[in-house]
């Protein structure tokens, strides 16, 4: 097949170029390219061929006029400069890639309704066909506004019936279960909780999770900001309170990494007298030079592609339904 040759914008290749080419109609050419219609397949072969050589590039605003689809799918998932966000980007981008869509991006953690709403009207400008969204609280009085888009939403991580009934999510309960399980396994029988915002689903699942292991044992717990500064503050309160734990699970890995900082400052040894566990698995936490984090390895990828595909099959007309993922412990030096 030979090289595609380089055309300005004013010299595109159309169907019919492609048709006189190939003494074929140009809606013959089209069935070709859209896999559609009855032709033989060496017939389908041989026009993709010829397309592109010819350099054929389909306009995509002349076929959302026939197909009544723009190909584009909105996503809607704060901090897009987090790994751990850019990976369930990318799960989604592997699946709707193959399948002709392309993706916005954007996020609604805005700092006012006003700007949340210029989201999704660009959004509705650009006609998406569906939204992947991850949703929280505080958005939820958007759901109406994204509702009334009438397009299918698959949310991840989270899962608010305001916003629709498809959701890909992880059973934080188990995971919690598993984290501190593997602590008591350890021989750690005072182990403390850091955990972020007390009203919000996922961390009471933890939370609840990490109860549960402990059962009758002693509990303590403390509410701290998802980060390293806060999870180092809220660690040296504990030990300083309670000298006599030994081990901290810790409901995000921002959390963990200042909690196993807060402990060797204090002079614990890590991991023969304390160990820590952090939940999520992002990059950092396996690259710390001298003790690499356990932790819950949230599958991010497995979430972004099971929600492509579940888009994917609202829009074909296809039966689907939530699906709550596992997410394995990775046991590494912090414990």
């Amino acid at each position: 097949m030979g090289r595609a040759e380089l055309r300005t914008k004013d010299a595109k290749v159309t169907l019919k170029d492609i048709g006189r080419k190939l003494n074929l109609s140009a809606r013959a050419v089209s069935s070709g390219l859209n896999d559609s219609g009855r032709l033989a397949p060496e017939t389908r072969k041989k026009i993709i061929e010829t397309a592109r050589a010819m350099g054929y590039i389909p306009n995509a605003a002349a076929r959302s006029l026939v197909t009544h689809h723009s190909n584009f799918i909105g996503v809607l998932i704060p901090y897009l400069n987090k790994s751990f966000f850019c990976n369930i980007i990318e799960g989604i981008e592997e699946i709707t890639g193959e399948n002709g869509f392309m993706l916005l991006l954007d996020s609604l953690v805005k700092t006012d309704s006003e700007k949340k709403e210029r989201v999704l009207f660009s959004l509705m400008q650009r006609d998406v066909d569906g939204i992947i969204l991850y949703p929280r609280r505080e958005d939820l009085e958007m759901a109406p506004l994204v509702r009334s888009m009438g397009v299918p939403v698959v949310q991840v991580m989270e899962h608010f019936s305001e916003f629709g009934e498809y959701a890909v999510t992880m059973d934080n309960f188990k995971s919690a279960c598993d984290a501190v399980n593997h602590l008591l396994e350890r021989g750690h029988s005072r182990i403390a909780c850091l955990m972020h915002d007390a009203e919000n689903f996922v961390q009471k699942e933890r939370l609840r999770g990490y109860l549960a292991a402990m059962g009758d044992r002693p509990a303590v717990w403390r509410s701290c900001l998802m980060s390293l500064e806060s999870g180092w503050a809220a660690t040296r309160e504990i030990l300083k309170a309670e000298p006599d734990v030994t081990a901290v699970f810790a409901c995000s890995d921002f959390a963990a990494l200042g909690a196993l900082r807060a402990a060797l400052e204090m002079g614990r040894r890590v991991p023969e007298q304390f160990a820590v566990v952090g939940f999520s698995d992002v990059d950092m936490a396996a690259n710390q030079a001298l003790y690499p984090l356990s932790t819950v390895s949230q599958p991010k990828e497995e979430t972004g592609r099971r929600a492509a595909r579940m888009l994917l099959d609202l829009l074909r007309g296809n039966r689907t339904e939530s699906v709550c993922l596992e997410a394995p412990l990775v046991i590494r030096k912090s414990s």
